[in-house]
């Protein structure tokens, strides 16, 4: 497939006697957003978290932006992950850290981004999801939907070339499912002023 870049062969996944993924095969090309859809426990976020590196598998090839996944080369997953964002159905969010800093916190460490130049990124990412008054708040101060507004930011902060989404909207109502929708969606063809990528998420029926 031109220009592939997840490309998935043969994928197996199993926890114990219960195969959950039974050879799957999946190309994802750059700039496609995708949905899985399925009814609970088909596996939709198990493949997810295959693809970002947070599950091993037992047989099948998996690759991402042209780099096979090596769960045996440490350097090789941190390199992977700079390249994939998550974002979750839980929020994840550091609850002892400011909204901001929680947005900051990945690009000043795994890609040493300048206090400054990090704080004027965060600012702009939560003004996009509708949060520039938070800040400074502290998650445990924000609703659900907020929380996941934020977590959305933060996947985009690190400017991901693959952004994963595990029911992203869940927790949000209608007018910000939306909205966040389209944040996920146009994220990563505005950062950087060219197109990042793909997003693909994890969907119910």
């Amino acid at each position: 497939m031109p220009d592939t870049i997840v490309d998935i062969r043969g994928l197996r996944k199993r926890f114990g006697d219960n195969e959950v993924l039974k050879g799957i095969d999946l190309g994802v090309t750059r700039g496609e957003v995708i949905a899985i859809i399925g009814k609970s426990g088909s596996g939709k976020s198990t493949l997810l978290r295959c693809i970002n590196g947070l599950e091993t598998f037992q047989d099948g090839a998996l690759t991402v932006d042209g780099e096979a996944l090596k769960h045996h080369d440490a350097k090789a997953m941190r390199a992977l992950r700079q390249h994939v964002g998550m974002i979750f159905q839980s929020f994840n969010l550091f609850p002892h850290l400011t909204v901001g800093r929680n947005v900051m916190l990945a690009p000043a460490l795994v890609k040493q981004r300048a206090a400054k130049d990090g704080e004027a990124q965060a600012r702009k990412l939560l003004e996009r999801v509708g949060l520039a008054e938070k800040f400074n708040a502290m998650p445990d101060q924000l609703s659900g939907g907020q929380q996941q507004r934020v977590a959305i930011a933060r996947a985009l902060a690190m400017e991901p070339a693959v952004l994963l989404c595990d029911e992203i909207t869940s927790a949000l109502g209608r007018r910000r499912h939306d909205l966040a929708d389209g944040h996920a969606r146009d994220g990563l063809r505005t950062q950087g002023q060219r197109p990042r990528g793909l997003h693909a998420c994890r969907a119910h029926p």
